[in-house]
């Protein structure tokens, strides 16, 4: 295990916490992959216990990824056919057939009484169109992965996943909502164990940095680790800030703890998604389940490309959250 110089913040199978003002600000650690045949791309660390699909449109198969419990690597524990929409490419806009690519997240579970037989005995929904695909003014909902009523074929759906009616009865087992990421591609890649490991460091690094500016940095360099076209609203920050202020000067400076973190990359774009808590004293606030998502800039260095809070109930900034939820502890004490 590296000691990591820079390191505030430490990271632990149970999770993560950040310390403001006047503490120590936690850290990751880097994990260790052992696994003889090479990883899925896609998958860069998975939340303890939790599963991940993956769905290849050229082959027309669905995956679902664990950690081996002997080994500590991913492993495939599902491997099955599946039939995604009949037009091929990534889906742009509402009605094209097509069946999204990227990173996205199973949000729910209906259950057969719940559905019309088209959908089987079992659906799950999942994000589409997250905030990235909003911003690129894509269209469509409703993409799940469900059963059938009819015989499965390949391409031979409107742009949902489906799946046999056992199959998709068996992926209940595997799934937590808004924690189970759902990765579709085109055609998978696959990486080595080292690989891996050293997407890993960098993301992990890369959060930690994040969760130190949250508590301890300004908000120029809170800026410095957006993209341009996703920069914070300044005012979230000053609220923000001013409320950290006076949890420290009240001597209960706010803490951050994270949890369930998993790494996730498509193309060139990392999400790291994790449980997100904030803390005063002995007072802890679960927000929920908050997403970044990464991309390398022209220089290669990695920057936020977007930031928010998987609760579709809760579209507001993630930055804004965070303040109003500040506010509130303090006008609670």
């Amino acid at each position: 295990m590296k000691t990591m110089i820079w390191c505030l913040v430490w990271w632990l199978t149970w999770g993560m916490t950040a310390q403001s003002e006047t503490g120590p600000v936690p850290v990751l650690s880097e994990s260790t992959f052992v696994q003889s045949m090479p990883f899925p791309a896609a998958v860069i660390l998975l939340p303890p216990g939790e599963h991940a699909v993956l769905v290849e449109k050229q082959t027309q198969r669905f995956y679902v990824y664990g950690t081996d419990p002997v080994t500590g690597g991913v492993t495939r524990v599902v491997d099955t056919a599946c039939s995604t929409g009949e037009m091929p490419g990534p889906k742009q806009v509402e009605g094209d057939k097509k069946t999204p690519e990227g990173i996205y997240f199973l949000i729910d579970e209906h259950l057969e009484k719940d559905l019309t037989p088209t959908y089987g005995p079992r659906a799950f929904p999942t994000d589409y169109p997250h905030l990235l695909d909003r911003r690129q003014k894509k269209t469509g909902y409703a993409i799940w992965i469900h059963g059938t009523d009819k015989p499965l074929k390949p391409r031979d759906t409107n742009g949902c996943v489906a799946l046999e009616n056992a199959d998709v009865l068996r992926l209940s087992g595997y799934v937590t909502r808004y924690v189970t990421p759902v990765i579709i591609q085109e055609t998978i890649q696959y990486a080595d164990p080292e690989t891996i490991a050293t997407q890993e460091t960098e993301v992990t690094r890369f959060v930690a940095r994040w969760l130190r500016t949250h508590l301890t940095g300004t908000g120029r360099e809170f800026d410095a680790l957006h993209l341009p076209a996703s920069l914070p609203d300044n005012r979230d920050w000053e609220i923000w800030a001013y409320h950290r202020r006076l949890a420290a000067q009240a001597g209960e400076p706010f803490r951050i703890q994270i949890s369930q973190l998993g790494i996730f990359q498509y193309q060139d774009m990392y999400v790291a998604a994790m449980d997100f808590e904030l803390i005063q004293g002995q007072v802890h606030h679960l927000m929920g389940r908050r997403r970044l998502f990464i991309q390398p800039d022209d220089l290669g260095t990695l920057r936020i490309a977007g930031d928010d809070f998987q609760d579709l109930d809760r579209p507001r900034p993630a930055l804004a959250l965070l303040a109003a939820e500040a506010k509130r502890l303090l006008g609670s004490r």
